[in-house]
């Protein structure tokens, strides 16, 4: 009888364990704040524009200064290697030279993007 009662007590345990509330479970919907996914169809207007942000020209040059500084610091540090045959040292930095302008355009359509709301930023918006 006690073996059997211990057996209760340990199954009911154990699937009580299990039968917690977790928001990790599949099919469980968090939008916005809401567990049980309603407004499900909310586009996302909630009138503090969340989707737009501001990106100045000063922050752009600032990025690109910081991607060209560190760019130039690896250039030079492949161009200083002496374990390294000239052909190798040429391949790494067109490389480092595609890598950064890369970067920097990605800066450039970051700054552009119809998103930023920056005043000095292509044309005026009045919203």
């Amino acid at each position: 009888m006690k073996k059997i009662f211990t057996l209760l007590l340990t199954v009911s345990l154990v699937s009580s364990a299990f039968a917690q509330y977790s928001e990790k479970r599949e099919g469980y919907e968090n939008r916005n704040g809401a567990p049980n996914g309603y407004h499900r169809d909310w586009d996302g207007n909630d009138r503090y524009n969340k989707r737009h942000y501001n990106f100045s020209r000063r922050e752009m040059e600032m990025q690109i200064a910081d991607i060209n500084r560190e760019y130039e610091n690896r250039i030079c540090r492949v161009k200083d290697n002496w374990f390294m045959s000239p052909f190798r040292k040429q391949r790494i930095i067109k490389e480092l030279e595609s890598r950064r302008r890369d970067e920097i355009q990605a800066v450039y359509a970051k700054f552009n993007d119809r998103r930023n709301m920056s005043d000095d930023c292509g044309p005026v918006r009045h919203w």
